[in-house]
């Protein structure tokens, strides 16, 4: 699959990445066909949160009113 992986920044990439497999009982998998960054992922884009490393895959607010 897909993701946007920052890497420092200013500088993402969209990369390969494996398809999530569930490891316990309680583990759930949600298929999500539209998704975009957040305000957070923003500042992250910006470097304003230094406590993200480099590899961080970006991405999390479904948007279920894209088509």
């Amino acid at each position: 699959m897909k993701a946007l992986v920052y890497h420092g920044p200013g500088k993402i990439a969209l990369e390969d990445k494996p398809k999530p497999t569930l490891l316990s009982s309680t583990d759930a998998i949600v298929k999500i066909t539209k998704t975009t960054i957040c305000g957070t992922d923003l500042h992250i884009l910006k470097g304003d949160v230094p406590t993200v490393s480099s590899g961080r895959i970006l991405g999390h607010e479904g948007a279920p009113w894209c088509n």
